[in-house]
């Protein structure tokens, strides 16, 4: 690489301070003309429409006590769990057992509600809406973001005590409790009933099977729209903008070709397509299947004894156990306040059965997650199992504004055992170590200081899940709270700091840099190839890109709090502001400003002035900015910056948490609502 640079460790890191000099190549900053307001007050946090549509039910019961989606039963029926692979799924018997008498009959009455995926905006999408989409080689939901969903929930519960946040993170971790194994192990994966949900699409969307043939590898784990838009049939990638010669399987007259097999599944199923039993032996599956390699209209050949090299069902520990320990432990925290709050301050019989089966659940994750070394995880997982780990840690033995958890489950076995509060202090440790040894820190002026990535030769990353600042600040402030002075933790803070201010703050979102009194910050750095960074006009904005941030600023900031020392209200206010610089990209401070007539275009259709029946008004969060590659003049450039009107899982979740986060500040801190930036 050339550049000097040093890998921080908790233990021993002095926080060195770097100048940055010339700001990393960038578009120059344009004239602006005018300067433009937008408003947090205009946006209802609580405009739950599109959120309530997306939760989909994956179990309900009837008045007879008919059963629809998921059972607790083992078995390959619809709804059944299977034993397999060395696979253990827990049984009626064992929520007794675990949760004490009647804990099973509690169980088997709650619902169960499954984030979907993936919902494509309709045209017109402001009035007409969105379709659920369903991955046919992923399923209808995971646990992933249906833990991002009950976090951000959760979230919203313990700060505003929103009842309906309460029922719905409640039906969400029912959910991934559901496909949690005995063992501790998450299952990300579930497809729920095709037919009855994607009546849109009976042909492809609206059956329950999954699209197994994995070979042509890129082309094939592309699912484009067709012609038109009609995604009623697969077919591979596109023609790429940038390469006419790469046709699509497409007919004369413009019809897809599908690509087969579909591979059939009982409804309401947890994905279990493992390439690698408990055991370490091979369970691939083996087939055959047609290849397409031209623009027929059929296949060109096929292909036999396929072994199956590609998988999203991992017994690996992965995001989905991170996202999982870290929501159960804001459920617990959730179901603490609910306990302070209740008449007389205790459980209700069905309180009390609830809390009992998300520590036992937890006990499992945890178990599971403790017998791995954080040190060897990449940054951003460690940073969520940080998360996760000092949630749980706060509740268990600090207390979250509601004093500290009383186990209630019963421990049956191996593996639901609570775990020593050494061992978990121990692990959190383990992954603050590991996420400051990414953090880059080179000569004086590099404009690449501060940055959190895992391998600084080769210079690769994503702006996407960078959660490190949140996860360190949150695992500051409990040592805080565990009665460590600032002083005892050395440079811990100013670790943290350096990132924030320097390469998040000054590269990345630019909310640091003064010399454009904020406007910049809708300039995004999204990628990072070989130390080669992509901007807002050349690359796609996600939410995800920004949630984190705007998370990870807000909790800097109360940590600055925390703190002690001289400069920490000014700092903490500094770190605010910036939270609310970052936080306007949601509600118009973003590269979709159009100059003339001046027009800003949110990220959230949440505005208070909309009606509430209307699709644009439901509190979607937008998917993304999207840039794509256009071939012009036999040479390859980027689009105008658009805004995508999908609105997944992951968008709703991370963008509702973000929210949550900066409305909860505003009113805290007395911010104001009104952000101003130029155009």
């Amino acid at each position: 690489m050339g550049d000097a640079f040093t890998r921080r460790t908790f233990i021993a890191g002095a926080a060195s301070v770097a100048v940055l000099g010339a700001v990393a190549a960038q578009r120059p900053v344009a004239a602006y003309a005018a300067t433009t307001s937008v408003s947090f007050d205009d946006y209802d946090l609580h405009r739950f429409g599109h959120l309530d549509w997306q939760l989909l039910n994956a179990r309900s019961v009837d008045a007879s006590g008919h059963v629809t989606g998921f059972t607790y039963g083992s078995g390959t029926g619809p709804g059944q769990r299977p034993d397999q692979h060395g696979v253990t799924w827990p049984v009626p018997a064992y929520y007794d057992a675990a949760l004490g008498s009647g804990g099973y009959a509690a169980v088997s009455a709650w619902p169960m509600q499954a984030l979907a995926l993936y919902a494509v905006a309709k045209s017109g999408w402001e009035t007409s809406g969105w379709n659920v989409y369903q991955d046919m080689a992923e399923g209808a939901a995971c646990v992933d973001d249906a833990a991002r969903a009950a976090i951000a929930l959760t979230t919203d519960y313990l700060r505003n005590g929103t009842p309906a946040s309460l029922t719905a993170a409640r039906a969400l971790l029912t959910f991934t409790c559901h496909l949690t194994t005995m063992e501790g192990k998450v299952y990300n994966f579930a497809w729920l009933d095709a037919p009855a949900i994607y009546t849109w699409d009976p042909a492809v969307q609206g059956q329950n099977a999954h699209y197994m043939y994995r070979t042509e590898f890129n082309r094939r784990t592309a699912y484009p729209t067709a012609p038109g838009g009609d995604r009623s049939l697969w077919m591979r990638s596109a023609p790429g903008a940038c390469d006419p010669a790469d046709p699509a399987i497409i007919t004369s007259g413009g019809v897809p070709v599908p690509a087969p097999p579909f591979v059939s599944h009982p409804a309401y199923s947890v994905y279990m397509d493992d390439l690698v039993a408990t055991s370490g032996s091979d369970v691939a599956a083996v087939y055959n299947g047609p290849l397409y390699s031209d623009a027929t209209s059929g296949p060109t050949s096929y292909l036999t004894n396929i072994k199956k090299d590609w998988t999203t069902s991992t017994h690996n520990l992965g995001a989905k156990d991170a996202r999982q320990l870290w929501a159960l432990a804001m459920g617990l925290q959730m179901m603490q306040k609910v306990k302070a709050t209740s008449p007389g301050g205790v459980f209700t019989s069905d309180d009390a059965f609830f809390a009992a089966f998300l520590e036992n659940h937890l006990n499992r994750v945890l178990t599971n997650c403790l017998q791995y070394d954080m040190g060897t995880l990449d940054t951003r997982l460690a940073s969520f199992f940080l998360a996760g780990l000092s949630e749980y840690f706060r509740i268990r033995w600090i207390g979250a504004g509601y004093g500290t958890y009383s186990p209630l489950a019963t421990t049956t076995n191996g593996y639901d055992g609570p775990p020593a509060q050494s061992a978990v202090y121990a692990k959190i440790d383990q992954a603050i170590n590991r996420v400051i040894a990414t953090q880059f820190v080179g000569s004086s002026g590099d404009w690449r200081n501060g940055i959190f990535i895992d391998d600084a030769a080769s210079g690769n990353w994503q702006a996407w899940g960078q959660v490190q600042i949140y996860a360190l600040a949150r695992a500051y402030r409990l040592k805080r709270d565990l009665g460590q002075t600032d002083a005892a933790l050395g440079s811990f803070l100013d670790i943290i700091s350096y990132s924030a201010d320097n390469f998040y703050g000054m590269q990345a979102y630019h909310y640091a840099d003064t010399t454009g009194n904020n406007r910049r910050t809708r300039e995004r750095i999204p990628s990072i190839t070989g130390w080669a960074a992509t901007f807002q006009t050349n690359d796609t904005q996600i939410v995800y890109h920004n949630s984190s941030i705007v998370a990870g600023l807000v909790e800097l900031a109360k940590a600055w709090e925390q703190s002690g020392r001289t400069t920490a209200i000014t700092r903490r206010d500094g770190y605010l502001e910036q939270a609310r610089a970052v936080a306007s990209w949601f509600i118009g401070n973003n590269s979709l400003i159009d100059n003339s007539p001046n027009i800003t275009w949110p990220m959230w259709a949440a505005k208070s002035a909309d009606s509430a029946s209307t699709p644009g008004g439901s509190g979607a969060f937008l998917d993304q900015i999207a840039v794509n590659p256009v071939l012009s003049g036999g040479a390859c450039t980027t689009s105008t910056p658009a805004r995508k009107a999908d609105a997944g899982g992951e968008s709703t979740a991370e963008g509702l948490w973000a929210m949550v986060l900066i409305k909860d500040a505003i009113a805290t801190y007395g911010l104001s609502p009104v952000y101003s930036f130029d155009l």
